[in-house]
């Protein structure tokens, strides 16, 4: 162990370590607001992938008139749906056959809860978001063709508590979901890409 005397520290730059805490924080925060962004959407759609596998419309009922006591009985007496509903829901549009709509409703919901899972915990974040963008594209474009044919359908996206919405609040859902999952999918790409 020898020690020279006359060994000097180098200096410490304490402007560049200030600089390096400020650029720091003003990273932290865009990154706060997409974290935020990412626990919304993911759990929006793992929400909607729960509601279309278990019966929650007492339960959304309950919620929505504020009778949390209710609402939380209804926790005990949750049911599984039945996926033959979603089916008949999907099959409304019209556009795929029977058996390629059993299978979706049986499909689906499970995707849409992986995905939102792969946004909260960002594991394969990057192809969970390919994957919702595209199902939110597909489904506007099949809700507007079915309008548009003059196709009454109703909506299995969140189960059935969302079956009386009217086209706009669909679209502007739909659009707004769509909004959120690109600009995570922009977001993405520039973190990656610095």
């Amino acid at each position: 162990m020898n020690q020279t005397p006359n060994a000097q520290h180098p200096p410490l730059d304490v402007e560049a370590s200030a600089d390096r805490t400020t650029s720091n924080i003003k990273h932290r925060t865009p990154n706060i607001l997409w974290r935020i962004i990412d626990l919304i959407v993911g759990a929006l759609f793992i929400f909607a992938g729960i509601a279309k596998i278990l019966n929650l419309d007492q339960l959304i009922a309950d919620l929505q008139h504020l009778r949390f006591a209710s609402a939380f009985a209804d926790l005990g007496n949750l049911s599984v749906a039945d996926p033959a509903e979603f089916a008949h829901d999907i099959n409304n549009f019209r556009i795929l056959p029977w058996i390629v709509s059993v299978a979706l409703a049986f499909y689906l919901p499970w995707l849409e809860i992986f995905c939102g899972l792969g946004l909260v915990f960002r594991v394969l974040y990057r192809g969970a978001l390919s994957i919702l963008i595209a199902l939110i594209v597909v489904f506007t474009l099949a809700t507007i063709a079915a309008k548009v044919r003059g196709l009454d359908i109703t909506c299995g996206c969140f189960g059935h508590a969302s079956q009386h919405w009217s086209l706009p609040a669909h679209l502007a859902t739909n659009l707004a979901i769509l909004a959120a999952l690109v600009l995570l999918w922009v977001s993405s790409r520039s973190t990656k890409a610095s």
